[in-house]
């Protein structure tokens, strides 16, 4: 009589499988070529780093990176020396030179309008200024100042040849760089393009801006406005007043609509 097979030797025979019991050990294994690329890395970086540090350490310290003079340009009265001067550059690291502090520093001399100021390293500045250029002469007793195209009174630097001179008859003290009413700006503008050959008004507060004709008459303008029409007035005027053998002690166009003499 046959002996009852196991289940188990069926089930080995029809392929079954059964879990092991062993742990299975698994390696993680980092090659060695890696890790070592890993550190160069590292090494290259800090020494890049450390270079770096060097070499900002080396331009702050080194003389060649300071501003020791100035390149001035566009100036003609102002000397180099006083934009240098103004600018408080002297010594100074070209790292911390600011371009617009600098500029507002220069634009405080009484002859300069305007600044520019680049930097180039190693320590090279250019200062590009723009300077007043007087239209005008203004005399207030004794003193005689420039006037620029904007009014703005200006200290004299050479002798203006052929300038119109304009006389405050009150010779009330001005400074540098006060701006003179516009309206006395406007009114020898006119005048000088009217009449070239003029060369000398006189201003007051009452009476505005004035002159004297060949015969010694003063004119009375007032104000720039209207300066066509006033000319005209006292061009038909003068000629009538000649005619008739009359000589005023002044005569006022100030007012276009009510011109009179006395």
């Amino acid at each position: 009589m046959a002996r009852k097979r196991t289940g188990r030797r069926s089930q080995r025979r029809l392929g079954t499988q059964y879990p092991s019991t062993a742990r299975r050990i698994r390696f993680a294994l980092t090659p060695a070529s890696a890790r070592w690329q890993s550190g160069l890395s590292r090494l290259i970086a800090a020494l890049l780093l450390a270079l770096l540090g060097w070499a900002g350490y080396a331009m702050f310290v080194s003389s060649n990176f300071y501003v020791y003079g100035a390149e001035v340009q566009g100036n003609a009265v102002v000397t180099p020396e006083e934009v240098y001067a103004v600018s408080e550059l002297e010594g100074v690291s070209a790292f911390w030179v600011d371009p617009a502090a600098i500029a507002s520093r220069v634009e405080t001399l009484p002859n300069v309008r305007a600044a520019q100021v680049k930097v180039r390293l190693p320590a090279r500045v250019i200062i590009t200024v723009e300077e007043r250029t007087p239209v005008f002469i203004w005399q207030t007793g004794e003193n005689r100042w420039w006037i620029d195209a904007e009014g703005v009174i200006v200290p004299p630097r050479v002798e203006l040849a052929e300038a119109l001179t304009i006389i405050d008859t009150q010779a009330e003290p001005v400074s540098p760089g006060q701006a003179l009413d516009p309206t006395i700006i406007e009114a020898a503008e006119s005048l000088r393009r009217l009449l070239p050959e003029l060369l000398l008004l006189h201003y007051s507060r009452a009476t505005g801006i004035s002159f004297t004709t060949r015969e010694g008459w003063p004119i009375y303008l007032g104000d720039g406005q209207d300066m066509d029409a006033k000319l005209t007035i006292l061009v038909n005027l003068r000629q009538d007043l000649l005619a008739r053998g009359v000589s005023p002690r002044f005569i006022d166009v100030r007012f276009v609509d009510k011109p009179f003499y006395r």
